[in-house]
């Protein structure tokens, strides 16, 4: 919205067009100044502010997530902030990655290429120190890591990459696999070194220990899902679910199994009977052998059957689906 100008101020502009302290001229050349913006070919733009602002609010709360596992897992405050959020080259983000580092590469089937999750060494030695029962404190290290520290560490890796995946569920869902762990920035070639990336830096803290994280997601990765990345993506109104998230809800409730029990009959004894039952003792149930059976779902009557014999097994045929509505007349335990 444009500034609306006072009284006072226009009254001075006036005098000073009138007086030839100010020309249309220049008024024009400062209009066009500001309208002119530098363009860099070499460096595109190919985030939005809008979905920055995704970004930022994805990455806080798997900063969040993170900060929370941390320290419960290690036992000492473990503090996770967002640092920056950068669109820069992919060949800067090697640049900049120290060496020896631990780079973790990793994929997803929903979506095509890699991504890259790099953590400062001195993060890596201090979470290896403290599961392994040490202080935390490693000095200063400058190895790569062994390889019984890579194995460590790739637990603990798969479950960030899991909180890192619950935090972009109100975006879209992904399931991350780890690809591979490499210590040198040099054999990780998963992009041309002039596509555009968006780096998220995090400032990591754990006990006295304080570096940097980071997570690089390269433009082709996420260029399926950019229409997704918007604030109304991100609010979605309570109750609404897309059609997506209702067929991977189905499929993921027909793999639940259920206890299904077909009930012979019943029958009531006192306890003074039950404890002089023998054997050879006959006991009475509330059904006939030509009546049906109810067959039970999790211990809620569910359908009506009538036994039988199928390939030499003793089986039930379900004849009757009980309707909610006869379960309350009929008085149905």
């Amino acid at each position: 919205m444009a500034d609306i100008l006072s009284q006072e101020e226009i009254d001075a502009l006036l005098n000073a067009l009138s007086t030839g302290e100010l020309s249309v001229e220049e008024i024009k050349r400062e209009e066009e100044e500001k309208k002119i913006r530098e363009y860099d070919f070499r460096r595109p733009s190919k985030f939005s502010k809008e979905q920055i602002r995704v970004f930022d609010m994805v990455h806080e709360n798997f900063a969040r997530s993170l900060s929370n596992y941390l320290s419960g897992k290690l036992r000492t405050f473990v503090n996770i902030n967002i640092a920056s959020i950068d669109q820069i080259t992919f060949g800067e983000f090697l640049r900049s990655i120290p060496s020896p580092s631990f780079i973790v590469v990793f994929s997803a089937p929903e979506f095509h290429g890699n991504t890259i999750l790099e953590i400062n060494p001195e993060i890596v030695y201090t979470i290896v120190d403290r599961l392994l029962g040490g202080p935390g404190s490693t000095g200063n290290l400058k190895r790569p890591p062994t390889d019984i520290e890579m194995s460590v560490m790739r637990k603990e890796v798969n479950v960030v990459l899991n909180l890192l995946s619950s935090a972009w569920e109100h975006v879209f869902s992904f399931n991350p696999a780890v690809e591979s762990v490499e210590t040198n920035a040099q054999f990780v070639q998963i992009a041309p070194q002039s596509e555009m990336s968006l780096l998220v830096t995090f400032f990591v803290s754990v006990g006295n220990v304080e570096a940097f994280m980071n997570v690089c997601w390269l433009s082709s990765t996420l260029e399926p899902f950019a229409e997704r990345l918007s604030t109304q993506a991100w609010f979605v109104k309570k109750g609404e679910i897309s059609e997506e998230e209702k067929k991977k809800l189905r499929e993921n409730l027909e793999t639940v199994q259920v206890e299904l029990v077909a009930e012979l009959g019943r029958s009531v004894l006192t306890l003074r009977e039950l404890l002089t039952l023998e054997v050879g003792d006959v006991i009475r149930l509330n059904t006939k052998k030509d009546e049906d059976v109810t067959i039970r779902v999790q211990g809620k009557p569910r359908f009506l059957g009538r036994l039988g014999k199928f390939r030499g097994y003793n089986a039930v045929r379900v004849r009757k689906l009980i309707h909610p509505d006869e379960l309350e007349k009929e008085g149905w335990e």
